[in-house]
Parts: structure tokens; C-alpha cells; sequence
């Protein structure tokens, strides 16, 4: 469509019709602009990004949560929440053990990097029965302190009487000043069989 105004020093008045192919213009416009924004929210991540973009603070903290439950979850396995650690496997009892004889309990340990600073103020040995009764022993009381370097330790404990013959866990709870403050920690438990009181 051609639209021509001639004009001899008279004043032009836009007129309807230039009105309405403005808005045809306009119009035309929004429509390329939606189809356009439709297509990118098809053809393109767009929508997701921006969903994440906005979604991340909230992401950010769950994963801070979620690293710092890794972490516990990591000292746990390691130890590294402990003040003691011990090597799996290498602690057990020396064997044979009868009705009424002390028992070795023989330990390979050694401090970790939170319990460097501690110092052991005593122990209590604990014996458990098969059928689950648990029933404390002799008290330990430390003759040296470990450092971080692993240690191999043979304590002589003395088991309750009443302990019957099969299979007994044996542990020992441990009490440490640390700094001024008491934390408590245990052993692995080792298991042992006890013998019948061998006969004359």
C-alpha cells in the first residue's frame, strides 16, 4: 500500500488510516516476539536455565547440607570423629581362655588427629554373653599414653564371675581429658571363646 501526502505550507494531521498500519505494525511485532519466545522455550534450554538460575540458592544450601553430612558420615568411617583409632582386624584376645583365667587383650591403636591433644584417665572392660547380657570386667588404668604413631598394647583383664562358656565380645569404654573437658570413647569390639574350666 502507497500512501502519498502532498503538502503547499499546510499542516498534515495523521490520519486513521496511518493509525490502524501502525498497529498492524506493533501487532505484527508482539506476534514475531511470542513466536519467537515460543520456540525458544521449545527448541533451546532456555526455561531450564532459568528455572535453575532461580532455584539456586535454595540448590546451594541442600548441597552445602548434603557435603556436610558426606562429611560426618566420611569421619565416621574413618574414625576421624573418634579419639582413638584402630586398624581393622589386627586387635583380638589371646586364646585359649577358660572359666576363671584373666584374659590378654591385645590392641594395635593410635591416637587421631582430634584426640592428639587427650589424655586417658581411665577404662572400663565390658563383657558381653551370647545371649546378649552385658556385665563389666576389670577397670583399666592407663600405664603409658599413645601418640599417633600405631601402637600395639597388651592389657591383662580380669573377666567377671559370672561369665558362662561360648562366645564372649569383649570391648573397653575409655575416658579422656581433653582440654578440661571429658569425652568418652571405646574400643572395637574382639571376640573370643571361653573355654569350660578344663577338669583335674
Amino acid at each position: 500500500m502507497t500512501q502519498t501526502i502532498e503538502s503547499k505550507g499546510a499542516r498534515l494531521y495523521p490520519t486513521k488510516q496511518f493509525f490502524l498500519d501502525r498497529l498492524w505494525v506493533w501487532l505484527t511485532g508482539i506476534a514475531f516476539w511470542l513466536v519467537g519466545a515460543v520456540l525458544l522455550a521449545i527448541f533451546t534450554p532456555f526455561w531450564d536455565n532459568a528455572r535453575a538460575v532461580w532455584s539456586s540458592p535454595a540448590t546451594l544450601v541442600s548441597l552445602q547440607q548434603e557435603v556436610s553430612a558426606l562429611r560426618v558420615e566420611l569421619s565416621t568411617a574413618t574414625g576421624d570423629n573418634r579419639v582413638i583409632r584402630q586398624t581393622p582386624g589386627l586387635s583380638y584376645v589371646t586364646e585359649p581362655v577358660h572359666v576363671g583365667e584373666d584374659v590378654i587383650l591385645n590392641l594395635v591403636l593410635e591416637r587421631t588427629e582430634l584426640g592428639a591433644k587427650c589424655v586417658l584417665i581411665g577404662g572400663q572392660s565390658l563383657f558381653t554373653e551370647a545371649g546378649g547380657v552385658t556385665t563389666p570386667g576389670s577397670p583399666v588404668m592407663p600405664s603409658r599414653q599413645i601418640g599417633e604413631e600405631t601402637a600395639r598394647l597388651r592389657i591383662k583383664l580380669a573377666p567377671p564371675d559370672t561369665l558362662r562358656p561360648g562366645r564372649i565380645e569383649l570391648f573397653v569404654a575409655l575416658e579422656y581429658d581433653c582440654d578440661g573437658r571429658r569425652v568418652f570413647d571405646r574400643t572395637d569390639v574382639v571376640t573370643y571363646s571361653l573355654l569350660p574350666r578344663p577338669g583335674p
